[in-house]
């Protein structure tokens, strides 16, 4: 029986190490990332009532962390969403391999928060990816690899809900894949590879004027609840934007201009054509959108700035 290493984070990081106890492996070590007081998907309790033991490393890195984990004597390391880059001291460890799951096709989509950029890119498919780790970033070659359809209104929490419920399985099945001998390796080609960023806060602005409309309605699935959202100004107060939709007869008009309010929401235009926006509120007070605004209103525009500048 392997005896494993568990770095965990997040929910997927919960869902895998859950799958793992039901189907009967041995976990030597959580190594938890998650705060103290998580929510229900709560590694450190699951691995308690298991009797795992579990620790905190500040430092993947530091020669303590390096002792302390060779001392555990494990087959395998896993990384189920686990933040910090092993360098090649830690990856080195266990007795076969490290494994990581990554959210992202390889080597196309390495780098941070993949399926975020999947929908900003507006891809129609994603891949889920377990892989070996070497000592780049994202660079070790596929062991196991799913892909998954995207729906043109599928949103992040669709996305991560599938790659919860299908990453467990497949950690199980290349964990088999291991115990038997039988482990494959696609070696990821360089000359293909491409890497994504982390995204920040302020990288979800939406300028109505400067994006088309299904940019727009990319960010704002992208970006919407369990993240901070896109955004946008509403005589000048921030707005979140949560909830769009493309629609099927083109309707046009003046970048920035509202032209229908109704109950399916507001109609909007970008730099081509109009989107529904159905759902966005104030950020200081939660109050929604729809409530304030009428036809012909105006959201924020690269325009709108520079007639305002003028105007002083």
């Amino acid at each position: 029986m392997l005896k494993i290493a568990y770095f965990n984070k997040g929910p997927r990081g919960y869902h895998c190490l859950k799958k793992l106890m039901d189907a009967g492996y041995k976990i030597g070590l959580l190594v938890d990332q998650d705060k103290k007081n998580p929510d229900e998907h709560n590694s450190g309790a699951l691995a308690e009532k298991y009797g795992i033991e579990t620790v905190r490393l500040d430092d993947i890195n530091s020669h303590q962390s390096e002792e302390f984990l060779r001392s555990k004597n494990c087959d395998v390391f896993i990384l189920g969403g686990y933040g910090q880059i092993l360098k090649k001291n830690i990856i080195a460890i266990p007795k076969i391999i490290c494994l990581n799951l990554h959210a992202g096709r390889l080597p196309e989509y390495r780098g941070s928060s993949p399926l975020n950029w999947v929908l900003i890119n507006g891809e129609k498919e994603f891949t889920l990816s377990v892989i070996k780790v070497d000592n780049g970033v994202d660079s070790g070659p596929v062991v196991y690899e799913t892909s998954h359809p995207i729906a043109a209104n599928d949103t992040i929490a669709d996305l991560h809900r599938i790659a919860n419920e299908v990453f467990p399985g497949m950690l199980v099945e290349a964990l088999r894949r291991v115990e038997q001998g039988r482990l494959q390796f696609r070696e990821q080609k360089a000359s293909e590879a491409r890497y994504f960023p982390l995204r920040f806060l302020n990288d979800g602005f939406i300028l109505f004027d400067q994006l088309t409309a299904e940019e727009i309605h990319n960010r704002i699935r992208a970006l919407t609840e369990p993240y901070p959202c896109a955004f946008s100004f509403y005589q000048g107060k921030k707005v979140r934007l949560m909830s769009s939709k493309l629609r099927e007869t083109p309707f046009f008009g003046e970048p920035g201009r509202i032209y229908r309010v109704t109950g399916e929401g507001i109609l909007v235009c970008a730099k081509d054509q109009c989107l529904w926006i159905q759902k966005a509120v104030f950020e200081d007070d939660g109050n929604p959108l729809y409530d304030s605004v009428n036809r012909y209103d105006t959201l924020a525009t690269l325009k709108g700035v520079a007639l305002e500048s003028f105007a002083k």
